[in-house]
């Protein structure tokens, strides 16, 4: 059965009373240079609201444009050290970047246990510890590991349940697994680790059914932290830029986008208080010279500006 069945009669009636049914050409100035998908909202956001957003390196983007758009974005108020992020990165709330479905999961999990997140974090040295649910390549000292999980803990918690609207960006797919821990990680595992910790890491390339189940449990967790919020889901355009699937980076990662865009398509169909936001779409097939930097990895800020924008004009209240 599919997620509906109508009439002949009525399925007519809705195609021919929208016009965005029709596959658009280059005369309709839909898809060149920027491709602008319809968009159909089924709620609204207030303008004095709170905004809760979590995933790739994408969301960090819209966290930016919504912000100067005057909305209160919480998680751009985590300001960890310099030299605990990234290597090279000076985008600090880059540190929060959730990748897979399962490290989004693990994150709101730890919201709802009374850890104090020594679970998260792998020995790298003598008291050098790594967070894997963070996107970093630096190790810490135990206690700053665990001081740090505390205070995003923090941070979450506060931010969802005072949330009038999530937004989730999924990432991808290709996933890595911690046997010790029995825990997926949010990043590659460092080959550094790997031969510290031999056998202890797998590799995983998630199933469709296993990604739809994270993003089903993933909603469901975060509307028992608050059953009043709304939510956005969005799938990152950003690719991977390695692949360890054994394929053409570019197969492994049509794959990997699919999977995240049924999920979000079902979710979007499920549950009533959840969008689905075409900025996948949008970036995907418009022209590749104003949708991607020279990495062809990074989306241009004008197109993310360009997506937020129209995002917050159809969502936001009058």
């Amino acid at each position: 059965m599919g997620f509906e069945r109508l009439s002949a009669e009525a399925a007519y009636a809705r195609t021919m009373g929208n016009r965005a049914s029709k596959w658009p050409d280059r005369a309709s100035g839909r898809v060149e240079p920027l491709c602008l998908p319809a968009i159909q909202p089924s709620f609204s956001i207030p303008r004095e609201a709170s905004i809760f957003t979590m995933g790739s390196c994408f969301a960090r983007h819209i966290e930016f444009a919504l912000a100067e758009q005057g909305l209160s974005v919480p998680t751009l108020a985590f300001r960890p050290p310099q030299e605990e992020l990234w290597a090279g990165t000076g985008l600090r709330t880059g540190l929060l970047n959730k990748y897979t479905p399962y490290s989004m999961l693990n994150e709101i999990d730890f919201i709802l246990d009374a850890s104090d997140g020594s679970q998260f974090l792998i020995e790298t040295g003598e008291d050098q510890w790594w967070d894997g649910q963070l996107h970093t390549t630096e190790s810490v000292k135990l206690a700053r590991g665990i001081k740090r999980r505390q205070k995003i803990r923090e941070l979450y918690d506060s931010a969802i349940r005072e949330s009038a609207v999530v937004i989730i960006t999924l990432g991808l797919i290709e996933a890595w697994w911690d046997e010790e821990k029995q825990l997926y990680l949010n990043e590659t595992v460092p080959l550094a680790l790997t031969q510290r910790h031999p056998g202890r890491f797998f590799f995983e390339v998630l199933s469709v059914d296993k990604t739809l189940a994270a993003v089903r449990q993933l909603i469901e967790r975060l509307r028992t932290i608050n059953p009043t919020h709304n939510m956005l889901l969005t799938v990152s355009p950003v690719p991977f830029v390695r692949s360890f699937d054994g394929k053409d980076a570019i197969v492994a990662n049509g794959y990997s986008k699919a999977a995240l865009r049924v999920a979000a398509e079902v979710a979007a169909r499920e549950y009533p208080w959840v969008d689905y936001y075409p900025s996948y779409e949008s970036v995907t097939s418009s022209e590749r010279s104003a949708a991607w930097d020279d990495d062809l990895v990074h989306v241009r800020p004008d197109m993310v500006k360009a997506n937020v924008t129209r995002m917050v004009e159809a969502y936001l209240e009058p």
